[in-house]
């Protein structure tokens, strides 16, 4: 009972503590009416579903990760995520006094974790003011992505952005050097590298980066899009037209909101000799795939005789394998070590060779994406199709 008082006493300090955001800053809605265009994209993207209400997989990976770990408790892992996930999360750690409340499931400490998890800026997900009111980046390449912890946000009622004449009725606006020009130092803050319990890397898109890029853009002109000419804010004073300037989409590019991998990778089916040989070009300055390490690239080879019948299938995956202290096979979250990685190195071209069978005339070969594999999907028990799914970029017939 004494744990529970002590608790008790610190949440209204302490849960709290940090600065909770103004309603007006809650929500992309509240910024639609001056920036039209970039939240109409922006809520294409999966940064506009980071929050584990909105992402089956987050969810069930959650859900997988106390399964496997009973000490561990959901709220704890929940709070250690949300700093990439939604890094305006009002604390960044959950002390032991308060796991205890929680596992003694004290009606308060519920409460409190549950109205801070939840609020609407949350569930916004990676919305306008999470990156646009960062004010300074401290990133540790050692320590690797660390989100909230890795940025210092401004004043609410800040806006910080590429442009040094921008002005608004509505918010005060500023430059910030990490938004200007092609430098990727704000994707870093979440995007770097990450490792989990056991020291194992769990994802390192920022480090591949570094050693593939050879003097690239960075990522804003794969993932939010080459600059064009329009507007970044429809406001306007009385009798003038919006301002045109260089701006990008904020569409956050993704399988399902862009045709990225026919952008970036370049696919020929060829013969040579007694193989049928697939040869892939990997023009991003990172590994294929990337990001989220359960992300595979399949490509398939369906080989027929003149009248069609199949005579043979043929598959090769591109991805990595992550096992637990038993050596079954796991989320990388969870994982001991990677026992196999596929994966292609950025600005590189492989050949994928399969053998021809007997009385084989065509071949029908296909590159598709997944974002997790069909067999983990099933035992997480993610449902949402958005992760099921198969997304084919490629598929061709040829004649042998």
């Amino acid at each position: 009972m004494r744990w529970i008082v002590i608790v008790g006493l610190i949440w209204s300090v302490y849960v709290y503590a940090s600065e909770q955001l103004d309603k007006k800053w809650q929500s992309n809605k509240n910024c639609e009416a001056c920036h039209q265009e970039i939240s109409k994209k922006w809520e294409t993207s999966r940064h506009s579903n980071s929050h584990f209400s909105k992402n089956d997989l987050f969810k069930k990976s959650l859900e997988y990760i106390i399964q496997k770990h009973p000490t561990r408790i959901m709220d704890e892992v929940k709070v250690e995520c949300a700093q990439c996930h939604n890094p305006r999360l009002a604390k960044n750690s959950v002390s032991k006094e308060e796991k205890v409340a929680l596992l003694l499931d004290d009606a308060d400490a519920k409460k409190s974790f549950h109205d801070m998890l939840n609020t609407k800026t949350m569930k916004n997900g990676i919305n306008c003011v999470v990156c646009h009111n960062i004010d300074e980046i401290h990133l540790n390449k050692a320590k690797g992505s660390k989100g909230m912890n890795s940025v210092k946000f401004g004043p609410q009622g800040t806006m910080f952005g590429p442009f040094d004449d921008a002005h608004s009725p509505y918010h005060k606006t500023e430059q910030r050097a990490h938004f200007v020009g092609d430098a990727p130092t704000l994707c870093f803050v979440c995007h770097y590298s990450q490792k989990n319990m056991h020291g194992v890397e769990v994802y390192a898109t920022g480090k591949e980066y570094e050693a593939f890029a050879q003097g690239e853009e960075g990522c804003k002109n794969c993932h939010m899009s080459k600059q064009y000419k329009g507007v970044a804010s429809n406001y306007a004073p009385v009798g003038k037209k919006p301002k045109e300037r260089m701006v990008r989409k904020h569409r956050f590019a993704s399988v399902d909101n862009s045709n990225i991998l026919n952008d970036y990778v370049d696919i020929r089916g060829t013969t040579e000799g007694d193989k049928f040989v697939i040869k892939v070009t990997n023009r991003a300055p990172h590994k294929i795939p990337t990001g989220y390490g359960l992300r595979e690239i399949i490509l398939k080879v369906t080989f027929l005789d003149k009248n069609d019948k199949i005579l043979a299938k043929k598959r090769y995956v591109l991805g990595t394998k992550w096992v637990d202290e038993e050596g079954k096979q796991t989320i990388p979250h969870l994982a001991k070590k990677v026992v196999k990685d596929t994966r292609m190195d950025g600005k590189s071209t492989n050949a994928y060779k399969f053998p021809i069978p007997k009385g084989a005339v065509y071949a029908k070969y296909s590159f598709s994406y997944r974002l997790v594999p069909e067999g983990l999907a099933k035992e997480l028990g993610v449902t949402d199709p958005f992760f099921l799914r198969e997304y084919i970029f490629t598929e061709q017939r040829v004649h042998l």
